[in-house]
């Protein structure tokens, strides 16, 4: 017993083999699945899209509803066919039935709303409505296309 007491201080040792054995193995799987990836890509034709904004518009026949409003977003008045609209109830009832009046002259027409992007919802919700029993009324058989149309924020430059 007295001998195992009197060995000395035990000495430690990094084995690093096992560590150099792994990082070998690492490298060689790396290397062996980065070829793989290579060899099994697939080529693909997609198809280009063009931008939107560099298309020129149809020449579709379309009625155009604008939303005039003031720097807080509320609609003063609405224009359409050359004639103002004021944004209250009788307002948008003219506009409705003038609409239906256009809608009627010429049924392929598209009906389009603008508005800035800083116009409320609140006053685009109720001409949306109003426009589209306009439609609705004009040629009850026939679906006729109406399309928000916002106008982004222009920034100054």
């Amino acid at each position: 017993m007295r001998s195992m007491l009197t060995r000395g201080p035990a000495k430690v040792e990094a084995v690093i083999t096992p560590l150099i054995d792994i990082a070998m193995l690492l490298v060689v799987f790396f290397a062996l699945v980065s070829q793989i990836g290579i060899s099994d890509f697939v080529k693909l034709n997609l198809p280009k899209p063009s931008p939107t904004a560099a298309v020129p518009a149809r020449n579709e026949p379309r009625i155009v509803i604008n939303a005039i409003a003031n720097n807080d977003g509320d609609v003063t008045t609405w224009r359409f066919s050359g004639e103002n609209f004021t944004a209250n109830s009788t307002g948008i009832q003219s506009l409705s039935n003038a609409v239906t009046a256009a809608i009627r002259a010429n049924p392929a027409a598209e009906v389009h709303l603008r508005a800035d992007a800083n116009v409320k919802y609140s006053f685009i919700s109720p001409v949306l409505d109003q426009v589209g029993k306009a439609a609705a009324t004009a040629i009850p058989e026939h679906v006729v296309k109406l399309r928000l149309a916002v106008q982004p924020e222009h920034r100054g430059g």
